[in-house]
């Protein structure tokens, strides 16, 4: 099985930004529940980390889909514009698949980094609405509602980077990728100035 790292990585963040996120909210406002920690041995505390970042690759491969669903799958059922897309694509990997083109691996690191971020954003999405719930349900305080804010905050500075980053995927994919490129094959001519 070939397995890239990266992947490993792309998955864990959204998860282990959702676990260091709500592990201090749930800490301090549980305090009462979580005593029993302080009388864990070292080797106790060290499973339990490894076990919650065990947990954030599964939460962050399930953070990502649902990214892709509700921003990608979904809107393009809507417009059922599916194959539309996919011949779009057929058209680039034709343009561009054979050359080792500097357009197509531009437009992969745009792509990619929209899915970062995108599945951070759902990240800070989960994570502010558990905050906010409990909140609600169980009592608050002061900090727990100035925690709030703070995840709210980070949850709208991603928002508006997953949406530029968006966008700027949008706009590449359609003004250089889906251009055919000049045939190299032709010589180009010379600019004789008119003459």
């Amino acid at each position: 099985m070939n397995f890239d790292t990266k992947y490993l990585i792309r998955w864990g963040i959204p998860g282990w930004t959702t676990v260091l996120t709500l592990f201090p909210y749930f800490f301090f406002t549980f305090l009462d529940n979580f005593k029993g920690l302080f009388d864990l041995s070292a080797v106790d505390i060290l499973t339990l980390g490894a076990a919650l970042a065990f947990l954030g690759v599964p939460l962050g491969y399930v953070l990502n889909q649902v990214h892709h669903s509700i921003f990608w799958v979904i809107p393009k059922i809507r417009y059922k514009n599916w194959d539309a897309y996919f011949k779009e694509e057929i058209k680039v990997d034709e343009n561009h698949l054979s050359k080792n083109d500097f357009k197509k691996e531009r437009y992969r690191y745009l792509l990619s980094k929209k899915h970062e971020i995108g599945g951070v954003m759902s990240s800070f999405y989960a994570s502010s609405f558990a905050i906010l719930m409990t909140n609600i349900f169980h009592g608050s305080t002061m900090w727990s509602w100035v925690y709030f804010i703070i995840v709210s905050a980070l949850t709208v500075i991603f928002t508006l980077s997953r949406n530029y980053s968006s966008r700027n995927v949008e706009y590449y994919f359609s003004e250089y990728l889906l251009q055919e490129p000049p045939d190299s094959s032709q010589p180009s001519q010379p600019n004789n100035g008119g003459n």
